[in-house]
């Protein structure tokens, strides 16, 4: 496989129409993630790997389509990855469920639909004002950075940022503090011209409190402060819920497959 430098991403950019994600948008702008294909002119499909998500565009039935789906973790640090593609082309499905080594699993999502909103600002602050006694609510600064980054649950706030340094020049959140410990958040997961996308995550047992519902109505007006789009995809339902309260419509449940090196059932 060949990576596409930055400056090229723009022609392999009509392979990704019908996509609508914003790790698609930040890679094709060159601000984080990695493009490949399987040959480097006119190329037929291609494959963007941003954290622990991958996404293929392009034609399933070509023998490129082939190349990069085989030869996924060669370029995929991840033990497992969710793909992502146009899901209403039966033949990615087709082509994804056939390669047995990778392991895939259908996983359903829920999408949201993608479009400037006008959030309600009292409903945010409602919210945000509703964080239980013995709680904190706090800007995402270099040592919530290395908490978040120190733990499996929380490690997406930070991970597609290789420091705290780069984290807070491109990327910012809020968190949660009980005792001066993480235990929720909503961090920009991705970041690209125009726009972030959310990722939100609560410690287990600390579920039922509100805490990720106060981060992520500080994140978005966060966002509305600084003019720029907060995008939201939900991998479950509660993730739905929480969209729809938080003023964001439902766009209808859309098919991913998990991938990964190991069977994860033995």
């Amino acid at each position: 496989m060949h990576p596409v430098e930055i400056e090229k991403r723009n022609t392999i950019a009509p392979l990704f129409e019908g996509i609508q994600d914003s790790m698609v948008i930040a890679c094709l702008q060159g601000i984080m993630g990695q493009a490949y294909v399987a040959r480097e002119t006119e190329p037929k499909a291609a494959l963007i790997v941003s954290g622990e998500y991958s996404f293929f565009g392009g034609d399933p039935t070509s023998a490129d389509a082939l190349e990069l789906v085989q030869n996924l973790f060669q370029v995929n640090e991840s033990d497992r990855t969710v793909v992502i593609f146009n899901d209403e082309d039966p033949e990615w499905v087709r082509l994804l469920m056939t390669i047995e080594e990778n392991h895939p699993v259908k996983v359903p999502r829920f999408g949201i639909l993608q479009k400037d909103y006008r959030f309600d600002d009292q409903r945010l602050q409602r919210y945000m004002d509703a964080i239980p006694e013995g709680y904190q609510l706090a800007a995402f600064d270099e040592d919530l950075y290395h908490q978040a980054m120190a733990e499996d649950w929380s490690r997406e706030f930070c991970e597609v940022f290789p420091s705290a340094e780069e984290y807070l020049n491109k990327g910012f959140g809020f968190g949660i503090l009980n005792e001066g410990r993480l235990v929720s958040g909503a961090s920009t997961m991705t970041v690209y011209h125009g726009g972030i996308e959310i990722q939100v995550a609560t410690r287990e047992s600390y579920g039922g409190k509100g805490l990720a519902m106060a981060c992520s109505a500080a994140l978005i007006r966060e966002c509305v402060r600084r003019g720029i789009r907060p995008c939201w995809d939900a991998a479950n339902l509660t993730s739905k819920h929480m969209a729809l309260n938080l003023g964001y419509e439902y766009r209808g449940e859309y098919l991913t497959i998990q991938m990964s090196r190991e069977d994860l059932e033995e």
